[in-house]
């Protein structure tokens, strides 16, 4: 549905500007986006009428009130010169960048007609958020230059104002220029270090329009508004989640421990339950102290009978020797 009304409300641009000619803006189109959750920024939106035009007075409190939260790492304001709201109808597909920005957004809201706003008006939130939110630091860039800026790791709170040029009338001209300055702006927002940012993007310089753009019901990004609107004030990039603990099972041992640190074998319920096993081990422990024993026996009377018989063998020729001179002496003597 959302894309046959795009077709039809292109026809319907499409045959005022070849009828009609320009003439100069009496309104400009806003949008607020930021990454965290701004409460109570939605009011406005749900009270805003596209038919009629938000006077600058309740645009300038809702900026303040979309800042004064304080829930942001960078505050970004960017100044689209010559930007229309039938410009994010017929140059929808340039806006890549900022259209994914918007969607992983937690709060976003937008206004087709704004009374046309002060050209100081960022440096005047500038202040703003350096006097509420502790922030020191503000970087002004040109937008079709990025040069400009030096990116940084530091995780101090800034202010950045992007001021692109002027968008050409030509529409080929208009198309790409819309291209560059979308890629410009994904280069600036990928390098700052936190995704926590703030962001309000229309136009301070107005340019011109066409006659009857006032009355063409065009609205801005309805695929993605008309969804936030849906949702409400959710938290949609909550890093630390909600979630209920883990719930683990008790721990059990793989194996049940024995009813005492030290066994021993005096055990009741160990020797019941190896008696057999006991009863080999003793046998066997017995019959080995025997063996050992008989053996050990055995070996020491060898060694004895041994012992013996080779003193007898050294002692008989000593004994014979002695016999025959005790022998010889009475001989002697009788001669």
């Amino acid at each position: 549905m959302q894309t046959v009304l795009k077709y039809l409300l292109l026809i319907m641009c499409g045959s005022f500007c070849a009828s009609e000619e320009l003439q100069n803006q009496t309104n400009v189109p806003a949008i607020f986006f930021s990454y965290k959750l701004t409460p109570s920024i939605l009011k406005y939106q749900e009270d805003y009428d596209r038919a009629v035009t938000l006077p600058r007075d309740t645009f300038i409190e809702a900026a303040e009130k979309f800042l004064g939260v304080c829930n942001a790492d960078t505050y970004v304001f960017i100044n689209q010169p010559g930007l229309r709201k039938l410009d994010f109808l017929e140059f929808e597909t340039e806006f890549v960048s900022l259209q994914r920005y918007i969607r992983r957004s937690s709060t976003a809201i937008k206004f087709e007609k704004v009374d046309l706003l002060p050209q100081d008006l960022y440096y005047d939130l500038a202040e703003f958020v350096k006097e509420y939110c502790n922030v020191d630091q503000v970087l002004n860039l040109r937008g079709n230059n990025t040069e400009d800026f030096q990116p940084f790791i530091d995780s101090e709170k800034r202010v950045i104002i992007i001021e692109y040029p002027k968008l050409p009338e030509d529409t080929n001209e208009r198309k790409e220029a819309f291209r560059h300055y979308d890629k410009y702006l994904r280069t600036i927002l990928a390098q700052i270090p936190s995704p926590e940012q703030n962001v309000i993007y229309t136009s301070l310089n107005p340019g011109t329009t066409l006659a009857h753009e006032s009355i063409i019901p065009i609205q801005i990004f309805p695929d993605i508004f008309d969804i936030k609107s849906r949702v409400g004030e959710v938290e949609q990039n909550n890093r630390v989640l909600d979630v209920p603990r883990l719930s683990f099972n008790d721990y059990t041992p793989r194996f049940s421990e024995p009813p005492s640190e030290y066994v021993s074998i005096f055990d009741s319920q160990l020797i019941e339950n190896n008696r057999g096993l006991l009863q080999l081990i003793f046998t066997i422990l017995v019959g080995y102290i025997l063996i050992q024993f008989f053996f050990t026996k055995k070996t020491i009377v060898d060694e004895k009978i041994t012992n013996k018989k080779d003193n007898v063998k050294q002692t008989s020729p000593q004994l014979l020797k002695k016999v025959q001179e005790i022998q010889k002496k009475p001989s002697q003597q009788v001669s």
